[in-house]
């Protein structure tokens, strides 16, 4: 009997979806710049779906409710990015399409997201399973890239000026995988066994340290206990990550102006060795970013600099000598290396408040998903590690983060295909 189209159509996008995990591992060489373009590839199944369409967008339409937690939770995304591209019109570099940078991303990591939660029985236990290795063996190349100073790296295109920034690619290449490494592990007991699942984290570990980024293996640490506490009080852990990550949002650019960095920096000036001086220099240089844009932003208030204020910023800032480092330094780069602080200081109270309204109906949905006990730790998990990564270095305007995020919710659903069947 002749397939449908529908049916050719659903039979294409599977081996689609299946045959990107096993590329997965292939992008690591990239380091993080395959991670957006794939996620895009990913998104392509659900697309194809005119059920997908009525489901994102239906509620939009017909009988609009911010009673349902999800309805709630997009429209404050979906504000958050309008408010991004209303202040194009104050910001001074005008960027308007920064809006897009968020939305993109969304739309599409929402698309593999609901695509992992609408499979078949055979097809969520055959896509765990690709998931699992995608992200083991992207953190296998990963660490084999590190050990060897990048060999695959420098033999592919582009070819970089600066070799340091092969480096920095392939280290935010492990940023980029380990949110995904909490779901991946969780698979891992589903398919296979608990040591399976704790040589994933290690081969994670491994990935992280060999790339020389101290803020991976934290956020990996951070992970594995948040997950921990997770098996134990899920449904108080899911409010836990949540709640925390709103009491970051509120605190964290107030405590960041009262940063003592003077003192700070003439302590270590005065106590620390020449080579602990250069392996906190980065740290070092971030109290200072810090302290510098949550001042700045209060200044913004109420609706922000801005977006992209940030790279305006930068150019009229003054340098500092920073304990570690060879030659005076811009207190602030090109964003605050925290996006809490860069939410207060380019946009604002409705910025705030558009984000912790999604947080909340987050978790609220979370909460009514009545998740098992396996997917309620890797969602804490994995969002503890993002909540690190998003904290000391992230950026709202780099998608490859995004996709990041929507990687490891992608994961996420998955497990919870699998744990339902």
């Amino acid at each position: 009997m002749e397939l449908s189209w529908r049916d050719k159509r659903d039979k294409a996008s599977r081996r689609l979806f299946y045959g990107l995990f096993f590329l997965l591992p292939l992008t690591a060489v990239f380091g993080h710049r395959g991670l957006a373009p794939w996620l895009l590839l990913a998104s392509l199944p659900a697309f194809a779906r005119g059920d997908f369409w009525q489901a994102a967008f239906g509620k939009l339409f017909d009988n609009p409710s911010l009673k349902d937690p999800k309805f709630a939770g997009f429209t404050a995304i979906l504000f958050f990015c309008f408010w991004i591209f209303l202040s194009g019109f104050w910001s001074p570099k005008h960027h308007f399409g920064l809006a897009l940078y968020v939305l993109a991303p969304v739309l599409v990591g929402g698309s593999v997201t609901w695509y992992a939660l609408n499979l078949s029985r055979i097809w969520a236990w055959r896509l765990g399973r690709a998931f699992l290795l995608a992200i083991v063996g992207g953190m296998v190349v990963l660490a084999l890239e590190g050990a060897s100073g990048g060999v695959l790296r420098g033999l592919l295109p582009p070819q970089e000026a600066d070799p340091s920034r092969d480096t920095i690619a392939l280290a935010r290449g492990v940023t980029a995988l380990t949110p995904a490494l909490f779901p991946a592990a969780a698979i891992a007991v589903r398919l296979w066994s608990k040591p399976a699942a704790v040589l994933a984290v290690i081969l994670g570990l491994i990935a992280a340290a060999l790339n020389d980024v101290t803020a991976n293996v934290v956020a990996i640490l951070i992970g594995m206990a948040a997950t921990m506490v997770a098996l134990a009080i899920p449904r108080t852990a899911l409010k836990i990550s949540a709640c925390g990550a709103i009491a970051v949002l509120f605190a964290f650019p107030i405590a960041a102006m009262f940063i003592p960095v003077d003192a700070i920096y003439t302590y270590v000036e005065s106590e620390a060795s020449a080579d602990r001086k250069a392996a906190i220099a980065s740290l070092m240089h971030r109290l200072a970013i810090w302290k510098a844009t949550a001042t700045e932003s209060i200044g913004g208030l109420p609706f922000g600099h801005g977006a992209d204020y940030a790279r305006m910023f930068k150019e009229v800032a003054p340098r500092i000598d920073v304990p570690g480092m060879p030659l005076p330094v811009s207190v602030s780069p090109n964003h605050p290396h925290n996006v809490f602080i860069q939410v207060w200081l380019e946009l604002g109270v409705p910025g705030i408040a558009a984000l912790t309204i999604f947080l909340y109906y987050g978790l609220i949905t979370l909460l009514r998903a009545n998740l098992s006990k396996a997917v309620s730790a890797a969602s804490v998990g994995a969002f503890a590690a993002i909540l690190v990564s998003v904290t000391v270095e992230g950026s709202l305007w780099q998608v490859w983060r995004m996709a990041a995020m929507a990687l490891a919710a992608s994961g996420v659903a998955l497990l919870h295909s699998l744990e339902k069947r």
